[in-house]
């Protein structure tokens, strides 16, 4: 499996609070069943502002830990006008130096100029995932939204830990009802902190391989991630 989402990096954001922890995820993260790990920290203006060039020498420090899954950069970008300016200075970073990017949007309320920031990342020919979209209120509001997200061409990227209820009832409900119609086309764990998300992947793919087919859950957890890596298609 590849670990699509996750916060990893020591020092960096809410994430791993020091090297210790961030080994530690590496191990939990491999007894887990990840092959590989794409560290997603977060980027937000005023913020989480760590240029690239140190969260990649962080990255390779944690590399070279004996047995640790193979890591990937990228970020988590919360949604801003400038989202182009901050990666063509390699503020934030795509995954793995492709196209695709990650990103965020507010929990609690929708954000006006969704769709022209879209148009604009899809006018310099980035391609878009959106993180965890089970959490957002608007969201769970109206679940056809979704299909608006998909029409305008973002991948759906939804947490393991929604499944078994870590961010509640609503969030549960949502991530449950985007398996069953095929609107996940990744997953990751957006584990924070050791002892804690990825202790609990085992329980969340039991429960999501009862809602999927094994083809499915292995496009969603394993193919789809490393044909991103490897800037293809993956559809």
């Amino acid at each position: 499996m590849i670990d699509f989402h996750s916060h990893i990096l020591p020092e960096i954001d809410d994430g791993s609070r020091n090297e210790s922890e961030s080994k530690q995820l590496l191990l939990e993260a491999k007894n887990a069943g990840f092959e590989s790990i794409v560290s997603t920290s977060h980027y937000a203006v005023d913020c989480y502002e760590i240029p690239e060039y140190k969260r990649q020498d962080l990255l390779h420090d944690l590399q070279s830990t004996k047995d640790s899954p193979s890591l990937y950069l990228g970020s988590e970008i919360f949604i801003t006008m400038n989202m182009l300016d901050i990666l063509k200075e390699h503020k934030a970073s795509t995954i793995n130096g492709t196209k695709y990017i990650l990103f965020e949007l507010p929990l609690r309320h929708s954000y006006p100029n969704l769709k022209t920031i879209i148009d604009n990342l899809k006018g310099a020919e980035y391609k878009l995932v959106l993180a965890h979209p089970e959490r957002y209120l608007e969201v769970q509001r109206n679940f056809d939204i979704l299909k608006e997200y998909k029409e305008n061409g973002l991948l759906l990227q939804c947490n393991f830990g929604s499944i078994i209820g870590e961010y509640g009832f609503a969030a549960k409900r949502i991530v449950k009802k985007m398996l069953k119609e095929h609107l996940v086309d990744l997953m990751g764990s957006d584990v924070h902190r050791s002892n804690s998300t990825y202790l609990k992947i085992p329980k969340a793919l039991e429960k999501i391989s009862k809602i999927v087919s094994n083809d499915y859950l292995y496009q969603i957890t394993t193919s789809n991630a490393e044909n991103i890596l490897n800037s293809q298609k993956i559809y």
